[in-house]
């Protein structure tokens, strides 16, 4: 296991509660944005500006074109251990696993990876270079899931197929050499892990061991208030570049209409299994031991907030960190963004405590 490199600040506080701040590489406060994080920063805006997915999602758009646009296209990681990469299905489910080639006949923890992508977009080959970090870094298996995106396969498809390739994970350990499972995801998928884990423990199956969220999405519903204060960039307090990251964090929420016509339609928003903060504080108490990442100036962190200060109000079990500088995907930048490896790693670590 390779160690974490990034400074970690004292814990701070978030309401009741805390968090671990990590720190920009050569910085020593929060506020700033990350050269690298700027630089994507600026060319969203670029690319919203020319006509590119972003706010006005009134006109004419093509799913494919968004879907295209989706992921990092490239990635620096150099692997260090052979890995055994193979495409499978999963009760009906599409699936590709991850692990080291030497480490194929041991029994492993299980990473079950849910991509991201504003639920109509994502791929299984829009993490693979995470999954593949995942499994090179650490002694797991990950097994990341193809799940139905809107408008094609709109709710609750996503949160079915997950869930069914959880089941047979879990009901197939011994022939799959699986120990323990975590679910993790990142933003949609971050939604999509919460969601799973709470149909887990509502249903008693209990199958989810942890969970690992990186910038979440956890309210989809249409209060006035919350919707106020959570897609507020003035919440988020720049110390410099507070005009560009206004700009990008307005673009990024002008997608959720898109969202609603496409993915949710004529759903309940407000039900926990599309918006995780509205779940019970008794089904939040019985929810996994769980593990929340996000950036400093993510339009996601102050839901992901919100919900980490519920679970952790009711009795849950939830660790907070903070990437100081960070935009929204940065996981996706392993190899590229020292950020995105030490995410990686604090998974990884989590996973083995």
């Amino acid at each position: 296991m390779l160690s974490n490199k990034l400074q970690l600040m004292k814990k701070v506080n978030v309401l009741n509660t805390d968090y671990q701040m990590k720190l920009v590489p050569g910085m020593d406060s929060e506020g700033y944005l990350d050269p690298k994080a700027k630089d994507e920063l600026e060319d969203s805006i670029k690319q919203t500006n020319t006509g590119s997915f972003g706010s006005e999602v009134e006109q004419d758009v093509n799913v494919d074109e968004i879907r295209s646009s989706m992921g990092w296209k490239k990635a620096n990681h150099t692997l260090i251990n052979k890995l055994n990469i193979e495409n499978q299905v999963f009760q009906g489910v599409k699936v590709r696993s991850y692990v080291q080639e030497d480490l194929q006949t041991k029994i492993l923890p299980t990473i079950l990876f849910i991509h991201g992508g504003g639920f109509i977009g994502g791929s299984l080959d829009n993490v693979e270079f995470p999954c593949e970090a995942l499994a090179d870094y650490g002694q797991v298996k990950v097994v990341s899931v193809d799940y139905g995106l809107g408008p094609e396969n709109p709710y609750p498809q996503g949160l079915i197929d997950s869930y069914n390739v959880l089941n047979y994970l879990a009901t197939n350990k011994k022939k799959l050499n699986i120990s323990t499972i975590t679910v993790m995801g990142d933003s949609a998928g971050g939604n999509l892990t919460y969601s799973v884990s709470l149909l887990d423990r509502q249903l008693g199956t209990n199958y989810v061991d942890k969970a690992i969220t990186l910038y979440p999405v956890t309210y989809q519903g249409n209060d006035s208030a919350r919707r106020k204060y959570f897609d507020s960039p003035k919440q988020l307090a720049a110390k410099k570049d507070a005009k560009e990251i206004d700009t990008f964090i307005n673009n990024f929420n002008g997608s959720q209409k898109m969202i609603n016509d496409w993915y949710i339609k004529s759903n309940d928003s407000e039900s926990m299994y599309l918006s995780p903060l509205n779940a019970p504080e008794s089904l939040l108490k019985k929810m996994p031991k769980t593990l929340f990442m996000v950036g400093e100036f993510d339009p996601l962190r102050l839901q992901g907030e919100a919900f980490y200060n519920k679970m952790k109000l009711a009795g849950g079990d939830i660790t907070y960190i903070r990437y100081n500088g960070m935009i929204h995907a940065f996981m996706d930048k392993v190899g590229d963004f020292s950020q995105a490896d030490d995410c990686l790693l604090e998974a990884l670590n989590f996973i083995e405590k």
